[in-house]
């Protein structure tokens, strides 16, 4: 309803997550329907930029190729464990993404960080490498799981984690913890609920 870039694509997820048995059992119905749906983003998309679609205007888009520009030289090590620990960003990298002023560096110099890029994905390889990003991800798993929970419903959750990371938030936002602590605890209590209701 905000016209969220990556909550269209948490909707479209969830809403095929949720639905794929009648997906694939009415898929002479939902070929077009998707189409359909695929438009109307492509429609807010080009609406949210002025009326004309062009990828490279996306930020987004221009986050990641500074990102590849970055890490055109990173070896294999570098790329599992990232970069050394508060690694400024070259110089030509900044001035890319100078339209992002607010998030340079407060020491006025014109150098910026990692927190630019907005993607949190591109943000954890950067800082700590694709390692820590998987171990994240396993003890997201490992966690609802342990709630009693099923492997879709933790694909749910990651996944949904996952498309906001290619936003600001996902995984370091304080409304993901809030909400998936929330979703564990109601879930314990319905089980506890169901538990003295059958003895």
């Amino acid at each position: 309803m905000s016209g969220s870039k990556s909550g269209l694509l948490i909707l479209l997820f969830i809403l095929f997550l949720v639905n794929i048995k009648i997906l694939v059992s009415r898929i002479y119905i939902i070929i077009p329907s998707a189409i359909a749906l695929v438009i109307l983003v492509f429609l807010i998309f080009k609406s949210r930029m002025g009326g004309k679609f062009d990828i490279e205007k996306i930020d987004r888009f221009k986050f990641l190729m500074v990102f590849l520009e970055e890490t055109k030289d990173w070896t294999v090590m570098d790329f599992l464990f990232g970069a050394e620990r508060i690694t400024a960003l070259s110089l030509e990298s900044c001035k890319k993404l100078s339209f992002y002023k607010e998030l340079f560096s407060y020491e006025n110099d014109g150098s910026c960080y990692s927190v630019i890029f907005h993607s949190y994905i591109l943000r954890v390889i950067y800082d700590h490498g694709i390692l820590i990003f998987l171990f994240m991800l396993l003890f997201v798993h490992k966690l609802i799981a342990l709630s009693g929970f099923s492997r879709k419903n933790s694909f749910a959750v990651i996944g949904i984690a996952l498309i906001n990371g290619l936003s600001v938030s996902s995984f370091n936002s304080v409304y993901f913890i809030a909400g998936l602590s929330f979703f564990l605890i109601m879930d314990r209590k319905i089980k506890e609920k169901n538990k003295h209701m059958t003895i």
